[in-house]
C-alpha cells in the first residue's frame, strides 16, 4: 500500500552513529575556536586533540562501512565492495545456505529429531479426519465404477475364472474335494441325504409293485428253466393253493427295504459300518484312471455351459448399485449396525474395521511403528537431499533478481545496529586513543 511519505531505505535512515559524527565535528569545531582563544591553555589543547581524534575516528568508520556498499564522496578505489564483488556475494551466500544451513548433517539430525508417528496417530484417530478420508475414498471409488465397463470386466473375471478351473488338476480336485467332504462333514449328509431319498422311493406303492413285478418275473424265468413235468407241477398246484403269494413278499421286501434304511438314517453300528464302507469305496473309485478322465471332462463341461458372465455381470452391477446408493454422514452408525444386508454398507463396514484396526497397529506394534518411522525418515531425507540443490538455486534466483540498491539494504538492513556499533566505536575509540597519544607526549615533553 503506497503511504503520503515513503519510508527511508537502511541505507539512507538518519541514526546515531550520524548523530555521533554530527557531535564529534561540532566539538571539532568548538575545540578549533577554544584553542585560537586560548592558544596557552593545555586544556584547550587537549580537548581539541581529542576531539580531532574523535572525528578522524568517526569519518574513518563511516568510510569503511560505507565503502562496502558504495562509493563514498564518490572515492573510486576499494570501494562499492558489495557492488563490485556482486556475483562472488551470490555464489557465496548460495554455498553457505545449501552447505551451513541445509547440510547434510544439520537436515539428518533435524529430520531425526521429529517424533510424527504420535502426530500422525493422533491426526488419524480424529473422528473428522476418518470421516474424510473414507469419504474421499468412496468418491474415488464411485468415480472409478461409474467410468468401468462392466461387460468388459465381467468378460476378464470370467475368463480367469475359467482358466483357473480347467488348469486345477484333475487328481489335485479329487483329493481337495474329498478332504473338504470329510472335514465339513458333508460327505455324512450326503449320504443321509441319499438314504432319505431312497427311503422316500421304497415307500412309495410303485416300489411294492414293481417288487412283485420282479418276483412273478424271477418265479416264470426259474419254471421255465425247470426240466420235467413233476416240477411244472408242483409250481402249479403251489400256485392254486396260494402257498407262493407274491403280492405278500413284495409287501415284506418293502417292510423290511425300509427297516434297514431307517437303521441307517439313525446312529447305529450299522449306519457307522456301511458309511464308512462307503468311504472306502468312493476312495478307490477316485484313484482310477476313468474317474480322473470323468472329473476332467467335467471340468471341461462345467467351464464351458456355466453363466460365470451373466452372474459376474449381475454381481457387479448389483456391487456398482449399492456402493453407488451410499451416502455416509456417521461411519459409527454403519459400523454398528449388524444386521444389513446391502453389499455397499458391508464394504463400507470393512473400510471402517481395516481404517480402526490400522490405526490400532500403528499405537501398538512396536515394529511396524519402527518401520513407519524409518520410511518416513527415508522418504524425508531424500526428499530433503533432493530439495538442497533446489533451495540453493531458489536463492540464487532470488538474489540475482534484487537490484544493487535492494541487495545493498537486504545486506545492511540485516546487520544495521553492527554497522551503528562500528561507527560508534570510532569516534568513541578514536576519542579515548587521542587522549592517550596526547597524554603520552604531554608526559614525554
Amino acid at each position: 500500500m503506497e503511504t503520503g511519505t515513503e519510508e527511508k531505505k537502511p541505507l539512507e535512515r538518519w541514526n546515531s552513529a550520524d548523530t555521533t559524527l554530527l557531535c564529534a565535528a561540532l566539538c571539532f569545531l568548538a575545540a578549533v575556536g577554544f584553542r585560537n582563544l586560548y592558544s596557552d591553555s593545555i586544556l584547550a589543547e587537549g580537548f581539541l586533540f581529542v576531539t580531532e581524534a574523535a572525528l578522524v575516528g568517526g569519518i574513518a568508520d563511516w568510510f569503511a562501512v560505507t565503502a562496502l556498499f558504495k562509493k563514498p564522496l564518490g572515492f573510486p578505489f576499494h570501494t562499492a565492495i558489495l557492488p563490485n564483488r556482486r556475483e562472488e556475494f551470490i555464489n557465496a551466500s548460495t554455498f553457505m545456505i545449501q552447505q551451513e544451513f541445509f547440510s547434510r548433517k544439520t537436515l539428518f539430525k533435524k529430520i531425526g529429531n521429529l517424533r510424527l508417528i504420535p502426530v500422525f496417530v493422533e491426526y488419524l484417530e480424529k473422528p473428522a479426519t476418518q470421516q474424510f478420508l473414507l469419504n474421499e475414498f468412496l468418491t474415488a471409488l464411485k468415480k472409478y465404477i461409474k467410468s468401468g465397463d462392466k461387460d468388459a470386466l465381467s468378460k476378464t473375471i470370467s475368463n480367469k475364472i475359467r482358466r483357473e478351473f480347467e488348469n486345477l488338476p484333475a487328481q489335485e480336485l479329487i483329493q481337495d474335494g474329498g478332504r473338504w467332504l470329510r472335514d465339513s462333514g458333508k460327505d455324512k449328509e450326503l449320504f443321509k441325504g441319499l438314504v432319505q431319498k431312497l427311503k422316500a422311493t421304497a415307500a412309495k406303492p410303485e416300489t411294492r409293485t414293481k417288487l412283485q413285478a420282479v418276483l412273478e418275473k424271477f418265479a416264470a424265468e426259474k419254471t421255465a428253466q425247470s426240466s420235467g413235468a413233476f416240477s411244472l407241477l408242483m409250481m402249479g398246484f403251489a400256485q392254486m393253493l396260494n402257498l407262493v403269494n407274491f403280492e405278500e413278499a413284495a409287501t415284506i421286501m418293502q417292510t423290511q427295504l425300509l427297516k434297514l434304511l431307517d437303521e441307517l438314517l439313525s446312529d447305529s453300528p450299522f449306519q457307522r459300518k456301511t458309511f464308512e464302507e462307503c468311504r472306502l469305496k468312493i476312495s478307490e473309485l477316485t484313484d482310477t484312471a476313468e474317474f480322473k478322465d470323468l472329473v476332467e471332462r467335467l471340468q471341461v463341461d462345467l467351464s464351458a455351459n456355466l453363466p460365470i458372465e451373466e452372474n459376474i455381470e449381475a454381481a457387479l452391477s448389483k456391487f456398482e448399485q449399492q456402493i453407488l446408493s451410499i451416502n455416509v454422514k456417521d461411519f459409527e452408525t454403519i459400523a454398528q449396525d449388524a444386521e444389513t444386508k446391502n453389499l455397499g454398507m458391508i464394504f463400507v463396514k470393512i473400510l471402517f474395521d481395516l481404517y480402526n484396526q490400522f490405526v490400532e497397529l500403528l499405537k501398538q506394534d512396536s515394529e511396524i511403528k519402527t518401520s513407519l518411522e524409518k520410511f518416513i525418515y527415508e522418504l524425508t531425507a531424500r526428499a530433503a537431499l533432493y530439495a538442497q540443490p533446489l533451495i540453493g538455486n531458489i536463492a540464487k534466483s532470488a538474489l540475482n533478481r534484487m537490484s544493487v540498491d535492494q541487495l545493498n539494504n537486504l545486506v545492511y538492513g540485516k546487520a544495521e545496529p553492527d554497522f551503528i556499533g562500528i561507527r560508534l566505536n570510532g569516534s568513541i575509540v578514536g576519542s579515548f586513543i587521542g587522549l592517550v597519544i596526547f597524554l603520552i607526549i604531554k608526559a614525554i615533553s
